[in-house]
C-alpha cells in the first residue's frame, strides 16, 4: 500500500522506485501483486507514466493520509535516535556548548546536534526543541528546570589593565570601567549589593547586548566584566583574563535545562550536559 500511495503521488514508476531505492520493475511487480489480490485495477499504464483509475482515485483518497501519517511517525522516531534539537541562551551556546560539543561526538558519533540560539525574550516553544537551555536570575526560575551551573559571577579584567603588582590586593571597582551586557545593568547592581559594594563606586563606559560581546570587549581591555567560569574559562586559561583581586564571586542566577522529550538519546545528551559543565565550574 505504500508503493501504492507513492506511485499515486507521483505519477511515475520510475520517480516511486528512486524514492524507495528499488528499480520501476519492482514497483510495478508489487503494484501488480496487490491489484491481483484485491480483485481492482488501480492504474492506467501509458508508455512512460501511470494514472489512477476511478477506483485507484478513491482508494488513495482513503488510504493516502493514513501512509502519510505512518511515514511521519517512523520518520519521528528515526530521527528521535538521531538528532537533537537544543535551544540555548547565545552566549552560553558560544562559549561553552557549541566549542564542547566535539566531546559529545566521542560518545555519540551518530548523533547530529541541532543548535538555535537567542535569549530567553525571543524563545518560542517550539514543539521539536529536544532541550532548552536558559539563564535565569536568581529567584525567578521555575521548578521544573533542572540546574546546569549556578552563575558565580565575580569581576573580570585584561590582566593589561592591571599593574605587575596588583596580583594579591585588593583593587577598588571604581579604579576599572565596567562593561553594560544585562538591561539596566541588574547583575552589577545584585553583585554590589551582596558584595557591600557601593553601586556609585562603579563607572559604565560601553554597553553591549550580550556577555559573549561584552567579553571580546574586556579582552581588548575596554573595561571590566561580570561573569561566570563557565563564560570566561577559555580566556582565564590563556591569560587572557584574570578575576579583579580582592572580589569573591557571587551567585546571581542559574544556568537551567528542560528536557522536553523522553527519547534514549535526549536523556543522554541531558547526562553529558551535566558532566561536562562539572569541567569548568
Amino acid at each position: 500500500m505504500r508503493i501504492f500511495a507513492i506511485v499515486a503521488r507521483t505519477g511515475s514508476l520510475t520517480a516511486a522506485g528512486v524514492e524507495l531505492g528499488v528499480t520501476a520493475g519492482a514497483v510495478s511487480h508489487q503494484l501488480k501483486k496487490l491489484e491481483d489480490e484485491l480483485g481492482v485495477s488501480f492504474f492506467r499504464r501509458g508508455s512512460n507514466s501511470v494514472s489512477l483509475s476511478d477506483a485507484g482515485q478513491r482508494f488513495y483518497q482513503e488510504i493516502g493520509p493514513a501512509v502519510a501519517l505512518i511515514e511521519r511517525s517512523a520518520q519521528a522516531l528515526y530521527r528521535d535516535e538521531t538528532e537533537i534539537n537544543v535551544q540555548a541562551s547565545t552566549s552560553l551556546a558560544v562559549r561553552w556548548l557549541i566549542p564542547s560539543l566535539d566531546h559529545f561526538r566521542d560518545i555519540c558519533p551518530e548523533v547530529r546536534v541541532r543548535v538555535e540560539t537567542g535569549s530567553a525574550t525571543n524563545f518560542l516553544v517550539d514543539p521539536l526543541v529536544d532541550v532548552s537551555i536558559r539563564y535565569f536570575r536568581a529567584g525567578e526560575a521555575p521548578e521544573e528546570w533542572k540546574v546546569l551551573a549556578r552563575d558565580l559571577s565575580r569581576p573580570v579584567v585584561s590582566p593589561g589593565l592591571l599593574l605587575a603588582d596588583d596580583s594579591s590586593r585588593r583593587i577598588p571597582v571604581s579604579d576599572v570601567p565596567a562593561l553594560q551586557s544585562a538591561a539596566g545593568n541588574w547583575d552589577w547592581k545584585l553583585w554590589c549589593e551582596r558584595s557591600d559594594v557601593p553601586l556609585t563606586q562603579l563607572s559604565f563606559s560601553h554597553s553591549f547586548d550580550t556577555d559573549d560581546a561584552a567579553l571580546h570587549a574586556c579582552v581588548a581591555g575596554l573595561g571590566m566584566v561580570l561573569a561566570p567560569p563557565v563564560l570566561t574559562n577559555r580566556e582565564t586559561r590563556s591569560g587572557a583574563l584574570t578575576a579583579l583581586p580582592g572580589y569573591e564571586p557571587v551567585e546571581i542566577g542559574t544556568y537551567r535545562y528542560l528536557r522536553r522529550s523522553e527519547s534514549k538519546v535526549v536523556r543522554r545528551f541531558c547526562s553529558w550536559l551535566d558532566a561536562e559543565i562539572r569541567k569548568v565550574e
